[in-house]
């Protein structure tokens, strides 16, 4: 009954729905669903998010693009959900108390990083535009181009823009009511209206929560309409109500007034009374008081849409007299009882309306004391309340109490009801209803109540498991999609998936109103999708039309000839065009068609079926269908059996066989053919002969004895067959036994005995079966089996498991009671009473010791220890009692009982007593292994600490550790994993700390004993793992790694390890300190033919420390294995011949791998047990061979790898002996002893000249791996610099100069305190002339005279020009609409100057980048663009730009820099390139900050080739990462403290008495100079003066001071020239200072100093390597630069305004040629501001820019500028490399600027009124930034510099002679002089 009674919804819960919904109506969006879809539907897709969270979602009902609204972002998809763009909108600074937002008025709040949640996302059409609001700014809304979301606009000027700054996504809805649809005529183009309904947040005179704004181009103004005369509604943000509405399509908007009666400000209230029922749906009133609601969900809402009917003006009960579905939630949290709800706009209009009538008959109240502070009465007026009443002034706002029923349609009580959409397909009304736990419910709403016949829920389709659907659910265009929204994902499905049915009656019965059967296609779908559908009997929607078939016969033996076959069919279509039969893959033959629906086919052949029942058994079913000659297709199918009676082997199962099978008894075979039984007796179709079931039958083993079984049926047996056997199946072994027939009924096997293998006891089953004539087996129960009694040797095992044998005294064995003698006395068996097995015996007990305290667990065992738990009655250990274990007893075997506790102090050992049943001398037994008390104790445990994770072998040490069953130790509260004990210590693994690091107690648990101790254990952080060198190997593994960490001395047994194609193999390591340890690198199993030169890199790569997990994969160190070397033989035998110390040289490939750094493999060459001396080189090893003589061995020993390519011998080659010369003499005489002393001399000149010629083919070798080693090196460079470079670039905060310092900086630059910026103290009459001088400066032709005058001046210098342009900017900063008058008008006097004099057009405005102007015009430009184009540079261009120089910054500092020349191994500049090979490692020092404690280090990578001021910039730059460069303390105010341990700490200087001073030269001390260590702690500190500090820093700073003050130029204080001087000697000490390298030039750079480097081009292959790096930034800051739209940030309209005029002068001019166009443009922005903006980015943020990145930067702005010009460059092999490294990528560039003009061409122009609004906010801003005063002040030098000329000018201008502007000037001048 109560389901039924009705439930109360009231007016003012919908009214705010129907007002949003009924302005949607007037958009005209239709609704209707087409009818022929054009394709079937795709699968569901998605699209997700990580990094923010989704609110809205909309789609474009023309495109079906959908639009997405998150946190800081908005998303446009493709209809299939791919992304296309996005925009983002947030975070931004803001503060939720600021009124009105900062973006409007400076606030004092402190502004923080803010979220913009999107709170609103709708499709402008009219507009062509999106609009996205969200939580920040007090709720402003965006303008977004739908085609690419460029901001266009952002409306944040006005009250009526801040729409909610509640951070709730829920808490706003809106509707746009466009000119898309609708008469197009009667409106103009963008006359579009905004309504929106949002929940009261903050100050409420800021919030309209219904507003109703006109679009306008760019902003939202406030909207006044004949139709709502009450523009707001208020709406407490605690009674938020969210809603949707569906598009409809009304004609006339006069019905408006039927949706919004005079009472616009409604709202829902939430009564303490609301029933609380077990479904349906919560009250909705008029509203009263503004009660918290918050126990009650956000409802939602969905207009059903009646296609059926067409759309029309009048009453809204005639267009939607169907449903419209309210979800309500009814509980508080968990909300999952929900209910589906609908109620008629009928009710709700009337209702409305008469509360609207009774208020202004004066009955009641407006019942909104809330809204009005008090409660106020309705005024009675004669007023005629009509359908088109839209309300007065009077009776508002009005309120409500008056409820109206709804009707529960579907209860939901387990997933939560959360989001609803609906529409009508078919007549049926369908809702989708999406659910808290992330599905989404299809139901069905057919009609009227009662809801159990009328609302189905048919599917259910999980979208995101686990995560709630939010509101906004869509339909795409066609309606052939749904699209759903949760937190991270957007998914599209089906709105239906019929599909998915196989079958007609789960298609029709599933309840899809979608779905329905297509008969002919044999498929579920749409009727759409289904051919000639609306033909008869083709589309089926209904259950019971469903196609029917039966077949006659439906079955047949497989030994059948081919059948005919009658099949009968219902509810099909016309069959004329042909049916087929198809048996499955078997047979398909044509069907003959006849009347009624019936077809004949035939069965398949005798040849088609042997291969039917194959592996089937006894039948299969065949699936038998028809399918159509017009489709092809199948459409029906049944079943169909072949039986095959052959395969049935037994009588029973085949005359039970429903198929008509008959059983011949004397062939022993099944047939369905009657004839082949031998005669008719033996045919069998009941009746089986068969053993009838019995109990189990025992036999005894090794007992003869006869079986005898009853039976039924037993046949005779005939003439010729054998008689009947029993076949017994033991232990897999066949016993045959005869057996005799008595009579039908009655068999007998013979007697025999039966034996079994082993002595299992109890029973063994038997397979047992009767067979006669041989093998023919009678039937039998399934349950018939035999048991065979078995015997045990054990007399306590067979009383308890035997009932047939028993243990006999007399003979003491296993025996059947007839075969003991004596039986009544001797034998005994658990059938008896009272037995017990006497003379128990202990044979051992464990444990041996224990704790007093108990609780040991003592095993017992032996013999006779009791049949049964029960007997167990006295246990004690050593006078202890000891409680037996029922679960652990094994009889007759095994006690096992539990210790209590010794209540004696210090109790005496002794042994085990035990009872059988009771304590007689025969049943009484005591063990002969004592038992004895120990008192456990330890003092020690190793090691002392270990990591946090765990894993340690822990060992602790003490007395009695043995003792007792168990041990549990404890480090605290946790348990450590215990391995292995003995008397002396207990072995275990520690567990993870819970508490993280610090001091565990250590406690032990033997058994109930608990041990303590003073020793602890102390947890430790884990180990890390900073660097591992080299990081790269051989395949085979073995080469020594160096691994530098922290913590590595609490790990007991580190191993590093590798994974690599699924097999992983490890290494050991050696601890060598507690930061240091080498561990000899894994090799890999590596199974491909050949390893790339390149290296392959493991899967995995790390360490195994005990059980730090987070060590076993190191992501972050790429490691590389490179192929094993291989080497040559020796020779073509292997025996190579050779002389003492001859050099010996070993070829082979893969010798030095292509590794970065310096590290190379490590070689042994033995020659036989004796090392050589070797060198090595990139193919061969050169070593002497040792002074030995005969064969001997040679062992090339690397990497775990031994080689040998063969055997040396060794000949002696001995100069001539004593003996011989003598016999030389006697036989030859003198001659031939000088002719052999010159041979002798020969042959030792051709030895020395073959080592020289080895040794420079060697060093040629050398020469050429090292060019090589060269090139690959800046080659993998190129390739890993880049991640890491993108990477240390996430999270950098932009040190942005505030407004007047940037400015400062461009207009003055190198002066910081310019008198613009301080105020001008003078006397009175001096500043009444500065403010009449002003007065004249205002007037333009006055103006455009004294700029004119001082251009015309000689002495007028550039310096002057660009001083007057940059004060008179300064002094018309409140007047920039004034100064751009001035500005185009100066532009264009120098545009027809320029022609007048015949210069070439492109000339106009070209800069000089050297130098600072070329006319006041021309530097008025580029002030104005730098005030304009501020903003611009900190919302987009300015985040590319400082990347670009951070990225240039760090590149360069990746590797040396020299300090006194700037030369750089990474550089752009070829000038700036360090032309040798510095050798240098990376170090990571531990810094600590100033003023900081021990503790706060800080890691900071360095060079060990960095002077100490190096050193210290990198680490000021790590320690005050993101602090702007003027707030952090300067190097030379800080010395660098280098600590070893806690007394020594060593002040590091560039210059101390350690410099090395080799001649002349001074080279600055560096950390390799102090031999400073990885891992290193060093601090900075104040500076600390002493007598020697003073006297090397001034020497140092005076040289360096005066090297960098030659190499200074005047735009760019901190830039040195690309071309170094050479360096000055000291004046005082004699000496020059260098760093890395001497200065190229100077005298002592002789020729032999450069002979061990390379040719210095080699080098140039560096600036690729850098290019390449720095490639991205470069790019992303041209692209940024050259953009219309670049990450959301609209075109600044200075740019667009510029371009125009300049394009409208050249219009004027008739000048066509497009070059001369875009030259203009180029030199009027990006070679006038851009240009200087990229060279001296310390004019936009706070840095310092030293010298390497000012000449990288030059090389960037070099490109650009040639990016921007017209002409061709021709490049040549003399060109410079700075223009060769960007030649390729100066066309894309090019071609980037063009496509920049052309689009900025194309835009709309601004008007000269938008761009004087636009300025004049500008001036508002920026008006106070410059004291007005002290540029006029400073103008006024130039008034008394040239005061002749310009008062003559003046007299010569007509315009400035009729106003008397000279005179004015006279007077101020006057004024100034008597002030002077």
């Amino acid at each position: 009954m109560e389901s039924r009674q009705g439930w109360i919804v009231s007016q003012a819960e919908v009214s705010l729905w129907l007002l949003v919904f009924s302005v949607s109506v007037l958009t005209g969006t239709n609704m209707a669903f087409p009818m022929t879809p054009t394709d079937a539907p795709e699968v569901s897709g998605s699209f997700r998010v990580k990094d923010t969270s989704l609110t809205h979602l909309t789609v474009h009902h023309k495109t079906g693009e959908v639009f997405i609204g998150a946190i800081n972002r908005v998303y446009r998809l493709s209809a299939n959900l791919t992304e296309m763009r996005s925009h983002q909108t947030g975070p931004v600074e803001d503060n939720a108390k600021c009124y009105p937002p900062p973006s409007v008025r400076p606030c004092t709040q402190k502004l923080e990083s803010t979220d913009n949640v999107n709170k609103l996302l709708l499709v402008d059409y009219a507009g062509n535009r999106l609009v996205a609001c969200g939580s920040i700014w007090q709720g402003v809304c965006q303008f977004l181009r739908l085609e690419d979301l460029f901001k266009l606009g952002e409306p944040h000027h006005r009250k009526e823009h801040y729409l909610s700054g509640a951070k709730e996504p829920d808490g706003m809805a809106g509707v746009v009511v466009g000119d898309d649809d609708g008469d197009l005529k009667k409106k103009k183009k963008g006359d579009s209206r905004l309504f929106i309904g949002a929940a009261i947040d903050g100050k409420s005179e800021y919030f309209p929560t219904l507003s109703s704004p006109w679009f306008t181009k760019m902003s939202l103004c406030p909207l006044k309409s004949r139709y709502l005369q009450t523009p707001c509604l208020n709406i407490p943000h605690s009674t938020s109500t969210t809603f949707t509405g569906s598009p409809a399509a009304l004609t006339s908007i006069s019905s408006l007034c039927n949706w919004i009666p005079s009472s616009p400000r409604l709202m829902r209230r939430a009564r303490s009374s609301l029933p609380q029922k077990s479904s349906g749906c919560a009250p909705m009133t008029l509203s009263s008081t503004p009660t918290s609601s918050s126990h009650l969900g956000a409802p939602r809402m969905a207009w059903n849409t009646d296609l059926s009917k067409p759309p029309t003006s009048t009453v809204l009960g005639r267009f939607w007299p169907r449903l419209s579905a309210f979800l309500r939630t009814k509980m508080a949290n968990p909300p999952r009882e929900t209910v589906l709800c609908f109620f008629t706009l009928h009710q709700i209009n009337l209702a409305m309306r008469e509360r609207i009538k009774s208020c202004y008959r004066g009955e009641g109240k407006l019942s909104l004391p809330w809204l009005l502070n008090k409660e106020l009465p309705c005024i009675n007026t004669p007023k005629q309340i009509g359908d088109d009443f839209c309300g007065l002034v009077l009776n508002q706002p009005l309120g409500g109490l008056r409820v109206i029923e709804g009707t529960p349609l579907f209860d939901d009580r387990t997933d939560g009801m959360a989001s609803v959409a609906a529409y009508t397909y078919g007549g049926h009304s369908v809702v989708f209803v999406g659910t808290r736990s992330g599905h989404l419910k299809k139901i069905r709403v057919d009609g009227i109540p009662p809801p159990s016949e009328n609302a189905l829920l048919y599917e259910t389709v999980p979208v995101v498991e686990g995560s709630p659907i939010l509101r906004d659910m869509v339909f795409s265009p066609d309606y052939q999609y749904i699209y759903l929204l949760s937190d991270k994902q957007v998914s599209r499905l089906p709105v239906e998936s019929c599909s998915q049915y196989s079958s007609c009656k789960t298609c029709l019965g599933s309840g899809d109103p979608h779905c329905g059967w297509c008969v002919l296609h044999n498929k579920c779908s749409r009727k759409e999708a289904c051919e000639k559908w609306a033909e008869m009997l083709h589309f089926s929607m209904e259950l019971k039309h469903c196609v029917d078939i039966t077949v006659t016969p439906d079955n047949m033996s497989v030994t059948s000839a081919s059948t005919q076959l009658s099949v009968k069919v219902a509810n099909v279509p016309n069959l004329s065009a042909g049916v087929t039969c198809v048996f499955e893959e078997l047979t398909e033959s044509p069907g003959e068609v006849l009347a009624n629906g019936q077809i004949l086919c035939m069965s398949p052949s005798l040849r088609d079926v042997p291969s039917v029942t194959q592996g089937y058994g006894d039948k299969r079913v065949v699936k038998l269908s028809l399918k159509s000659k017009e489709t092809g297709l199948k459409f029906i199918t049944t079943n169909f059996i072949f039986y095959n009676c052959s395969v049935l082997q037994s009588c029973s199962s085949c005359v039970s066989s429903p198929f008509p099978c008959n059983w011949c008894k004397y062939r022993h075979i099944c047939t369905n053919n009657v004839a082949e039984c031998s005669f008719q007796e033996g045919r069998v179709s009941s009746g089986c002969p068969q053993i009838l079931p019995s109990s189990d039958i025992l036999v005894p083993a090794g007992i003869i004895r006869p079986i005898t079984l009853r039976a039924r049926n037993l046949p005779q047996p005939q003439s010729g067959q054998k008689n009947y056997e029993c076949v017994f199946k033991i232990q897999g072994k066949v016993q045959r036994i005869p057996a005799v027939r008595f009579n039908s009924s009655c068999i007998q096997c013979q007697n025999t005995s039966y034996w079994y293998e082993g002595n299992e006891m109890g029973d063994l089953p038997v397979d047992f079966s009767i067979v006669w004539d041989g093998d023919f087996p009678i039937d039998k129960p399934s349950s018939m089996r035999g048991k065979k009694s078995h015997t045990s040797p054990s007399y306590g095992y067979i009383l308890t498991l035997c009932v047939c044998v028993g243990w006999c005294l007399a003979d003491k064995k296993c025996l059947l009671k007839q075969h003991c003698p004596s039986p009544e006395h001797n034998w005994m068996h658990q059938g008896r009473r009272n037995v017990r097995c006497s003379h128990p015996r202990i044979t051992k007990i464990r444990p041996l010791t224990g704790p007093k305290e108990g609780g040991t667990r003592v095993t017992i065992e032996g013999e006779n220890l009791g049949l049964q738990f029960r007997e167990i009655t006295h246990v004690r250990v050593a006078g202890v009692r000891c409680n037996p274990a029922a679960s652990e007893y094994i009889s007759a075997e095994r006690i096992v009982c539990d210790m209590e506790e010794s209540l004696m102090s210090s109790p005496p050992g002794g042994p085990v007593e035990l009872c059988i049943g009771d304590c007689s001398a025969e049943y009484r037994t005591q063990s002969s292994q004592m038992y004895s008390f120990v008192t456990p104790s330890f003092n020690r445990v190793r090691p002392e600490k270990g990591p946090v994770s765990g894993g340690t072998r822990l060992t602790i040490s003490g007395r009695h550790l043995d003792a007792g069953s168990a041990v549990t130790v404890f480090l605290a509260q946790e348990e450590c994993l215990f391995v292995r004990r003995t008397v002396r210590e207990i072995v275990c693994v520690t567990p993870p700390s819970a508490s993280g690091s610090g001091t565990s107690s250590v406690k032990l648990f033997i058994d109930k004993a608990e041990v303590t101790s003073v020793t602890h254990y102390i947890y430790t952080e884990d180990p890390t793992i900073s660097s591992v060198e080299p990081n790269w190997s051989i395949i085979n593994g073995s080469t020594t790694l160096t691994v530098t960490g922290t913590n590595l001395l609490t790990i007991q047994e580190p191993k590093v390890r590798a994974k690599y194609g699924g097999v992983e193999t490890t290494n050991v390591c050696t601890l060598v300190n507690d930061s240091v340890m080498t561990c000899l690198a894994p090799g890999i199993i590596y199974t491909k033919r050949q390893v790339p030169d390149c290296g392959v890199h493991p899967d995995e790569f790390g360490f195994i420390l005990d059980h730090v997990s987070a060590l076993l994969i190191l992501n972050g160190t790429p490691f590389t294995y490179y192929p094993n070397p291989t080497f040559d033989p020796l020779g073509n035998t292997g025996i190579l011949e050779v002389k003492p110390g001859s050099p010996i040289i070993l070829k082979g490939k893969n010798l030095m791998p292509p590794a970065p750094g310096n590290a190379r493999l490590n070689y042994s060459v033995m020659i036989g047990e004796t090392p050589c001396l070797l060198t090595v080189s990139e193919s061969q090893l050169l070593c002497d061979s040792p002074d030995l003589t005969g064969e001997q061995r040679v062992m090339i020993l690397v990497g775990g790898l031994e080689y040998s390519p063969g055997m040396l011998h060794i000949y002696s080659d001995s100069t001539l002996t004593l003996p011989a010369i003598i016999g030389i003499g006697a036989g030859g005489g003198v001659l031939l002893i000088a002719i052999i002393a010159v041979l002798i001399a020969y042959k030792r000149k051709t030895r020395d000249a073959d080592r020289t010629l080895k040794r420079l083919q060697l060093q040629m070798d050398n020469l050429e791996s090292r060019v090589a080693l060269e090139c690959k090196e800046a080659f993998a460079e190129l390739q890993t610099d880049i991640q890491e470079l993108t990477n240390d670039m996430d999270g950098v905060k932009i040190p942005f100069l505030e407004y007047r310092t940037y400015t400062i900086r461009v207009m003055f630059p190198g002066i910081e305190e310019h008198p613009v910026l301080k105020e001008l103290d003078s006397p009175a009459n001096v500043e009444k002339a500065l403010r009449l001088f002003s007065q004249l400066l205002h007037n333009k032709m006055f103006l455009l005279n004294f700029i004119h005058t001082l251009e015309a001046q000689r002495s007028f210098s550039m310096r002057d020009r660009g001083n007057v342009a940059s004060l008179l900017m300064a002094a018309l900063q409140g007047r920039m609409e004034y100064a751009t008058v001035v500005l185009k008008q100066l532009l264009a006097d120098l545009i027809e100057k320029n022609l007048e004099n015949r210069n070439h057009p492109k000339l106009l405005l070209r800069r000089n980048c050297i130098a600072i102007t070329e006319s006041v015009a021309e530097k008025m430009l580029t002030n104005w663009f730098t005030f304009l184009l501020h903003r611009f540079l900190k919302e987009c261009a300015g985040e590319p730009l400082f990347m670009l120089y951070c990225a240039i910054k760090q590149q360069m500092e990746k590797g040396p820099i020299d300090a006194i020349t700037g030369e750089a191994r990474y550089s752009l500049s070829e000038d700036k390139l360090i032309r040798q090979q510095i050798d240098y490692k990376q170090l990571t020092l531990m810094c600590i900050p100033p003023e900081g404690e021990a503790g706060t280090e800080i890691p900071v990578k360095v060079l060990n080739c960095d002077t100490i001021t190096q050193v210290k910039d990198k680490l000021l730059d790590a320690v005050y990462k993101g602090i702007p460069y003027s707030h952090r303390p300067q190097a030379d105010d800080m010395d660098l403290e280098w600590r070893q341990g806690r007394l020594t700490r060593i002040i590091l200087q560039d210059e101390d008495v350690t410099t090395k001073i080799e001649s002349d030269w001074k080279r600055l001390n560096t950390l390799a100079h102090y031999q400073v260590t990885d891992g290193s702690l060093v601090a900075l500190v104040q500076k600390q003066v002493s007598a020697y500090n003073i006297a090397n820093s001034f020497t140092f700073t005076r040289s360096l001071s005066r090297y960098e003050s030659m190499l200074r130029t005047a735009s760019s204080p901190d830039s040195l020239r690309s071309r170094t001087p050479m360096i000055t000697p000291d004046l005082e000490s004699g000496t020059k200072l260098w760093h890395l390298v001497k200065n190229h030039e100077h005298a002592d750079q002789r020729e032999g100093d450069r002979g061990s480097k390379m040719v210095s081009e080699i080098y140039l292959t560096r600036l690729l390597a850098t290019k390449g790096t720095l490639q991205k930034f470069v790019d992303d800051l041209f692209e940024t630069v050259f953009s219309t739209a670049h990450r959301g940030s609209a075109l600044p309209l200075a740019i667009k305004y510029m371009f125009d005029f300049l394009d409208e002068q050249a219009d004027k001019r008739q000048i066509t040629d497009p070059d001369v166009r875009h030259t203009w443009k180029s030199n009027c922005l990006p070679l006038r501001f851009w240009v200087n903006v990229i060279k001296n980015p310390q004019f936009v943020f706070d840095i310092h820019k030293n010298s390497i990145t000012d000449a990288c930067l030059s090389v960037v702005a070099q490109t650009f500028m040639d990016s921007c010009s017209t002409s061709e460059h021709r490049l040549g092999k003399d060109s410079p490399s700075n223009k060769l490294l960007y030649a390729k990528d100066i066309p894309n560039y090019k071609s980037w600027v063009e496509r920049y003009y052309r689009d900025i061409s194309k835009m709309p122009s601004i008007s000269d009124q938008d761009m004087d609004a636009y300025l004049v906010e500008q001036s508002r801003l920026h008006g106070n930034e410059f004291n007005t005063l002290s540029a006029l002040s400073e103008l006024y030098f130039y008034i008394n510099k040239y005061k002749e000329e310009i008062l003559t000018a003046l007299d010569r201008d007509g315009y400035c002679r009729k106003h008397k502007l000279r005179h004015k000037l006279e007077q101020a001048i006057n004024l100034m002089s008597g002030s002077s």
